[in-house]
């Protein structure tokens, strides 16, 4: 039964990943840019926290999951993407390995003990997930601010040729 309810989740972000991408990505970036496009995924993940505060279930848990996989894929990897073309090769590959190996997934690991000390503390999914919130808005604000420096740079590029 949890597989099939995981194959679900993992069609439904599929599908929808596939459905934004095509129809979506391209005009968001282009008509907002790369920061706000990046800024998508930390409101998700705000408006989802929100939600599991509101309601702690695991229909709100599994929605969430899957809204925020697909927001991830769809809009902000590939907004992500834009913000690199501004920077040199070499500096590239540098910054998308501590952001893969020590944001994403040292970040995962620090929630992961941050959470299970909150509940050791005695909060419930609700409190926890309530906050979370001021995260995820740091994380916007960064997004935006990553968005204005890579417009930046973008134009003096221009100027410069």
């Amino acid at each position: 039964k949890r597989t099939a309810i995981f194959a679900r989740i993992d069609l439904a972000v599929s599908l929808l990943t596939v459905i934004v991408q095509f129809l979506a990505t391209g005009k968001l970036i282009k008509r907002f840019g790369a920061g706000p496009a990046t800024a998508f995924l930390p409101l998700v993940f705000a408006i989802g926290f929100v939600a599991l505060w509101a309601t702690p279930m695991l229909w709100v848990v599994i929605a969430f999951q899957a809204v925020q996989r697909a927001a991830n894929f769809a809009i902000a990897n590939p907004a992500r993407e834009v913000l690199f073309t501004v920077v040199e090769r070499e500096e590239k590959y540098k910054a998308k390995n501590v952001i893969d190996n020590v944001v994403f997934r040292g970040s995962d690991a620090l929630f992961g003990w941050l959470f299970s000390a909150l509940r050791g503390l005695g909060l419930e999914l609700g409190s926890i997930s309530l906050a979370t919130v001021p995260v995820a808005a740091a994380w916007f604000a960064l997004s935006l601010a990553l968005g204005r420096t890579q417009e930046r740079k973008a134009s003096n590029a221009e100027h410069q040729t």
